[in-house]
């Protein structure tokens, strides 16, 4: 009888802290769990658009993949920073990610302009996204991040700026004289073949245009002259004329990127390699949606590139001023250079 009162006795208290051991090592399970989740904010000015509508879904790719262990928010309208401040905020770790233009802030990312130069940007979406890439791997443009504390996240950039307007272009010499919406280096380009570029400011482009204050307009193709409805005032466009782009791709901070898990990076990285492909759908998109729209309304013309060749020859003495700008930093310009058009060549064949 003894004996079965203590094996009862004895099944009753190793239950019981079977039961015990289970709680308290449950309770500090989920609350490990729950501290172990990495939360991220990044930065970028504006609303929702085709240059940032592929975050959304590396976001939630990202979120999906860890089971819920690291979550990016997205904050618009620069809410965390303004355009010119990205880098500082990076650096002040104000926040984990952010976008940037770099013709915001040539100072502060000098190399990084090259891929702005005008008439030196691959003729495909894709290409350049995969030039942001392929420069990225150069130790140069590496070490010039990480002086901001910030390494590269995702090379998205914007598409190339073509003309829209009254005035048709059918040669270089048809740029004499016309009135462009066009700044920076790719302005002064045009100014060398006799334009008069002035940099009219996105929202005022319409009127100027309507009134005849200016000829021709030049934007990325195709979403910003269907955002900013520019078709509706024009009568020509001139294609693949290809001025440039801005380079404006995603940076994380160094900090924030050395602390995830090993497995996380792998993650991001499956998808790194695969995001110019998701911003060239995601403009292909918007391609889709206008071409139809400007066809009905415009009339195209095919700019040839024997006469872009010579915009590009007047473009080189840029090239030349950017590098000698760049060796009296201190920094290796011309070395920049030369890697980005070999790259070029490479991803293009020209």
């Amino acid at each position: 009888m003894r004996k079965v009162l203590f094996e009862k006795r004895y099944v009753v208290i190793l239950c019981s802290l079977t039961i015990m051991l289970g709680f308290l090592f449950t309770l500090p399970l989920k609350a490990i769990s729950a501290e172990k989740v990495i939360n991220w904010n990044l930065s970028v000015w504006g609303g929702k658009r085709a240059w940032t509508k592929p975050l959304h879904e590396w976001a939630a790719d990202m979120e999906k993949k860890t089971n819920g262990g690291w979550k990016i928010k997205i904050h618009y309208g620069a809410v965390l920073a303004p355009p010119k401040e990205a880098l500082d905020g990076i650096r002040a770790g104000m926040f984990e990610a952010a976008a940037i233009c770099c013709a915001y802030t040539p100072g502060k990312v000098p190399l990084h302009t090259v891929a702005e130069l005008p008439f030196i940007a691959p003729d495909t979406n894709i290409n350049i996204f995969r030039m942001t890439a392929e420069l990225w791997k150069h130790p140069a443009l590496k070490r010039e991040l990480l002086k901001w504390n910030a390494v590269p996240l995702l090379s998205a950039g914007l598409c190339q700026y073509h003309l829209m307007g009254n005035k048709a272009v059918r040669t270089a010499e048809d740029l004499v004289g016309a009135r462009i919406r066009m700044g920076g280096e790719i302005g002064k380009v045009l100014a060398a073949a006799g334009a008069v570029p002035t940099l009219v400011p996105a929202p005022e482009v319409y009127e100027s245009l309507s009134r005849g204050t200016i000829d021709l307009v030049g934007f990325p193709w195709t979403y910003a002259y269907g955002a900013y409805k520019i078709h509706e005032v024009s009568k020509f466009v001139t294609v693949p004329i290809s001025l440039g782009t801005m380079n404006c791709p995603y940076i994380a901070s160094k900090d924030a990127w050395d602390a995830l898990p090993a497995k996380f990076k792998e993650y991001h990285m499956e998808w790194y390699r695969k995001s110019p492909e998701v911003w060239a759908a995601e403009y292909q998109e918007a391609d889709d949606k206008w071409m139809p729209i400007f066809k009905q309304k415009l009339e195209f013309i095919d700019f040839p590139r024997s006469e872009r060749d010579k915009l590009v020859a007047k473009a080189e003495d840029f090239y030349e001023a950017w590098v000698k700008a760049r060796e009296k930093e201190g920094l290796p310009g011309k070395d920049v250079l030369d890697y980005y058009l070999k790259k070029r060549k490479e991803l293009t064949g020209y």
